[in-house]
C-alpha cells in the first residue's frame, strides 16, 4: 500500500515523490509494450525498464487461472492489474495533477513508465489531450512530437507537465543517462 501526500508543489516534494513511490513500484511490462520495444528498437526492452497501465482495459483473461476485475457500469471494461492492487494511488497521482498540471483534470488512466525509451508511435486506443510528465535523476530523455512531416517539437518534460494529442501525433523518447520515470495521462476509447 502507498500512502504519500505532497506538502506543497516543489521540485524537492517531486524528488520525495520519486523516492517514496515510484521507487518503490515493483512490475514488469505486458507483452504489447515488450513487442512495441522490440519493433521499434529492433532489441529487448532493457532489464529493470518497464511499462505499465493504470486504469481501465477491455482485457479480461489474464491466464487460465486469472482475470481482471470488471468495472461496475461499464460494459466489458475490467481494472488493470496495477490498478485492482494499489487503488491509493489514484488519490496520489490526482494530487501531483492538482499541484502541477497548468489546466487540472481528473485522472482516470496513467501510463507509468520507468527507464522506458518509447519508440514513435501514436496512441491509437487515445482520446483527445494526453499530458506527460518526466521525473527521475536523468538527463536526456525529450519528448518529441512530430506535427507534420516537416514540423516536430523537442519537449523538456522533467517535473513539468506537458500536453498533446498522442492519438493524431507520432510522438517518442529521446535517449537519456539515469533513472528516468515519465507519467502519461490520458482518457482512454473505453472509459470515455
Amino acid at each position: 500500500m502507498f500512502t504519500f501526500t505532497f506538502k506543497d508543489d516543489s521540485i524537492d516534494e517531486l524528488d520525495r515523490f520519486v523516492n517514496e513511490v515510484m521507487d518503490k513500484i515493483e512490475a514488469r511490462s505486458g507483452t504489447r509494450r515488450k513487442q512495441m520495444f522490440k519493433k521499434g528498437h529492433g532489441h529487448t526492452e532493457p532489464k529493470g525498464a518497464f511499462s505499465i497501465t493504470y486504469g481501465y482495459t477491455n482485457l479480461e483473461y489474464i491466464s487460465p487461472t486469472k482475470s481482471r476485475k470488471a468495472v461496475e457500469g461499464m460494459t466489458r471494461t475490467y481494472e488493470t492489474t496495477f490498478l485492482t492492487a494499489h487503488p491509493e494511488l489514484k488519490g496520489i497521482f490526482q494530487q501531483l495533477v492538482n499541484l502541477h498540471c497548468p489546466d487540472p483534470f481528473t485522472v482516470d488512466q496513467v501510463q507509468i513508465n520507468k527507464n522506458w525509451w518509447s519508440p514513435p508511435h501514436k496512441d491509437s486506443g487515445n482520446v483527445g489531450h494526453s499530458w506527460i510528465v518526466g521525473l527521475g535523476d536523468y538527463t536526456g530523455g525529450e519528448t518529441v512530437v512530430e506535427y507534420s512531416d516537416t514540423k516536430h517539437f523537442e519537449y523538456d518534460i522533467k517535473n513539468k507537465f506537458v500536453g498533446f494529442n498522442g492519438s493524431l501525433f507520432t510522438h517518442w523518447t529521446k535517449p537519456f543517462d539515469g533513472k528516468r520515470y515519465s507519467l502519461v495521462f490520458y482518457n482512454h476509447k473505453i472509459s470515455s
